[in-house]
């Protein structure tokens, strides 16, 4: 009898340590990996090989851009910062958006995101909106009227859309205003996401990009040529952007998205490793 009772107590014993070693397996690639510690260094010598590497692009790009095209442009890219969460928000597919740590601005105490280029379409918008609970104030500019579902589904995620095109200077009549004064408007010192897809148009007001203060560009190329393409993206490299993402559209390839992100807004961005310039 007492062997018996011996027995199934080591039965129960046994049994108990291995749902206590199931458990914790489960735990182990469930919960605790998610809640480890991350850290944001990235090894030195990874940093010294990208910056020189740097140099090594910019004569890349200036002997081959013009005899071989996209493909040569596309092949020198890479990052120029570290980005810790970097993203893709937005629908999958054409229309989402690479974006910098944007979890920091869950702790800022207001944000602001304009949007150039709506064409019924905010569905970009609106995950991003979801993302940070509608917290940023949303600016949706287009050219062209947008349709009722449309105005109610940005208003929706706290924004508001205006009729506008964005030009080197501002005319009434032609409905055209300066990138500066279309922040005066709006009563905003600064944007803090830029989104931009205008077929095109970029290409006309790259200046006026630049001359407001900005953090984050995420802007749809609509290339001419490589060279041309170049030289927009060397344009924002010059005015303090560094590249942090890139993305070739597959079936057009003249098409292609790029996400920078200003200087002055590292620290604001968590941004603590810089790779190296190389698109200026």
């Amino acid at each position: 009898m007492g062997l018996r009772h011996s027995n199934e107590r080591l039965t129960t014993i046994i049994i108990v340590l291995c749902f206590y070693i199931v458990f914790s397996c489960f735990r182990e690639g469930s919960t605790y990996y998610p809640t480890r510690k991350r850290t944001q260094k990235v090894d030195d010598l990874i940093i010294n090989e990208y910056q020189k590497q740097s140099e090594l692009r910019k004569r890349f790009l200036k002997k081959y851009i013009k005899p071989k095209g996209y493909g040569t442009l596309y092949n020198a890219l890479v990052p120029e910062v570290f980005c810790k969460d970097l993203i893709r928000i937005g629908r999958v597919g054409d229309g989402g958006k690479w974006i910098c740590n944007p979890t920091a601005m869950l702790n800022w105490p207001k944000c602001n995101i304009y949007s150039l280029g709506t064409y019924n379409d905010p569905s970009f918008e609106e995950d991003f909106q979801t993302f940070l609970s509608n917290k940023c104030k949303l600016r949706c500019v287009d050219k062209d009227e947008q349709n009722p579902d449309t105005i109610k589904r940005i208003e929706d995620v706290n924004g508001v859309f205006k009729k506008a095109f964005i030009g080197s200077k501002t005319n009434a009549s032609e409905n055209m205003l300066k990138f500066s004064n279309l922040l005066s408007e709006f009563r905003d010192r600064r944007i803090d996401i830029l989104k931009i897809d205008i077929e095109g148009g970029e290409f006309d007001i790259i200046d006026e990009l630049v001359s407001v203060p900005m953090c984050q560009i995420l802007i749809e190329v609509h290339g001419k040529t490589a060279e041309q393409t170049l030289e927009l993206l060397q344009a924002l490299s010059k005015n303090g952007f560094y590249l942090f993402s890139y993305e070739v559209n597959g079936f057009w390839h003249e098409l292609s998205e790029y996400s920078f992100i200003h200087e002055k807004c590292f620290t604001l961005f968590n941004i603590q490793t810089v790779y190296g310039k190389f698109l200026s």
